[in-house]
């Protein structure tokens, strides 16, 4: 018990830090409570719409996931930044030191060259440079802080190179262009799996929960003609309430298999897009419900009711 809870705290201190790198200006705990307020108050809004009690649950769990999911996101995409800009920043040193100047001015060139989120984790490195540590140290913190795994291996072949004696300009040429070549071939593998992840995003939260929704709409229309026809009929064996729970679990299990197979197509992680699964199972009983309402403005009657 003590060490779920310790892991609790490491995890909730992880959390507070990508935040804090967010660039929001209220706190954490602000944060979190206006994403409970909405959480609340969609569940709500669903339930005064008369909409499943599954959804409005679900609706409550995604908005709450976000408390993760935005903090994450925005570490994420500045993580991006700070790789898209680093071959140019390390060329822009390289340069600094070819024509004779000091590691602390080819820092303080490449922190006021405009390379963004980098830009500033160099500032910061600067100012401790100036403070007296190394600039070893420096780097590592840096790497550290960043969260890049790119810059991380970066960092650390700069720093063994420097202690074997290299020249840090050569170094840090080579580095750049096997950087540059690295993310040419990240983008390569996003430019070529676009359309796979549309079909998957859309067959998944789009397409079939809506086909789902029509359907079942149908199936019961149908049912209710011919039990009407038919009073003295036996009962079904097969409820359409049951079968509306059945298509639930189905596609929220479906959202959660996308996000997986997505996560591996991207990145090559299975759990990279997990955090968005709630998300992707609340769109697609969304529409899973706007397709009953669809098919139930087209036939008439009643919708299914359990």
């Amino acid at each position: 018990m003590v060490r779920f809870f310790d892991a609790l705290k490491s995890r909730y201190l992880l959390l507070r830090r990508y935040y804090a790198a967010s660039g929001f200006k209220c706190s954490f705990e602000l944060f979190a409570f206006f994403f409970v307020v909405t959480a609340v108050l969609v569940a709500a809004t669903l339930q005064a719409l008369r909409v499943s009690p599954v959804v409005s649950a679900v609706a409550f769990l995604a908005v709450m996931s976000l408390v993760v999911t935005v903090p994450v996101s925005i570490r994420n995409t500045r993580i991006s930044k700070v790789e898209e800009n680093m071959p140019d920043a390390l060329k822009h040193m390289s340069l600094v030191l070819k024509a004779g100047g000091t590691v602390e001015g080819a820092l303080q060139e490449a922190a006021d060259g405009g390379y963004g989120p980098l830009g500033d984790d160099l500032k910061a490195a600067l100012k401790k440079l100036k403070d007296g540590k190394t600039f070893d140290d420096v780097l590592i913190e840096a790497a550290e802080a960043g969260g890049s795994v790119l810059f991380k291996r970066t960092a650390a072949i700069i720093v063994d190179a420097k202690r074997a004696g290299a020249g840090l300009a050569g170094v840090m040429a080579e580095i750049a262009e096997d950087s540059r070549d690295v993310l040419r071939i990240k983008r390569e593998r996003y430019s070529r799996t676009t359309m796979h992840v549309l079909f998957l995003a859309v067959s998944a939260v789009l397409l079939s929960p809506f086909i789902f929704g029509f359907t079942i709409t149908i199936v019961n229309y149908i049912n209710m003609g011919i039990g009407g026809a038919m009073p003295g009929a036996s009962k079904q064996s097969v409820s359409l309430c049951d079968l509306n729970f059945l298509l639930t679990l189905f596609l929220g299990v479906e959202s959660v298999i996308a996000a997986f197979a997505i996560g591996v197509i991207r990145e090559g992680k299975m759990a990279r897009y997990i955090l968005y699964a709630p998300v992707m199972i609340l769109v697609a009983l969304l529409v899973f419900e706007l397709g009953k309402w669809f098919s139930l403005t087209i036939v008439g009657g009643s919708g299914v009711v359990c």
